[in-house]
C-alpha cells in the first residue's frame, strides 16, 4: 500500500465523509418510499424521492472512483487528457475527475461531480 500525500489524505478525508452522508441520505430516502403504503407509481412525490436517490447514488459512485483513485496514485490527474486537475478545482470538487478544459469540452459529466 503507497503512502498518501498531505493532500490526498485530506481530500480522502473529506471523500470519506461525504460518501458518508450522502449514504445516509440515499438510505432515508430508499426507506421512505418503501416504507408507505400508499404508494402510487405516478405521485410527484415519490418520483422527486427517486430522482434524489438516483443523483445521490451518481454522486456516491464518483465519491467511490475518485477513493480509487486515490488509492492508485491517479487522483488529481485528468482522466480525459492525463494532465494535473487544478488544486482550486479538487479543493471545490474532491471527486473531480477531469479538469476544467476537459469538463467543458464532455458538459454531460460535470453534472456528476467530474
Amino acid at each position: 500500500m503507497r503512502v498518501l500525500t498531505t493532500s490526498e489524505w485530506q481530500q480522502q478525508s473529506l471523500l470519506l465523509d461525504e460518501r458518508d452522508r450522502l449514504q445516509y441520505l440515499f438510505e432515508e430516502l430508499r426507506d421512505a418510499a418503501t416504507s408507505r403504503g400508499d404508494y402510487e407509481p405516478h405521485d410527484v412525490t415519490d418520483d422527486e424521492a427517486a430522482l434524489q436517490a438516483d443523483v445521490i447514488g451518481a454522486r456516491i459512485a464518483s465519491i467511490a472512483s475518485a477513493l480509487e483513485r486515490i488509492d492508485s496514485g491517479g487522483y488529481g490527474l485528468c482522466l480525459a487528457c492525463g494532465e494535473a486537475i487544478d488544486e482550486s478545482r479538487l479543493v471545490a470538487l474532491p471527486a473531480a475527475a477531469m479538469c476544467r478544459e476537459c469538463a467543458g469540452r464532455h458538459p454531460n459529466t460535470t453534472r456528476k461531480g467530474t
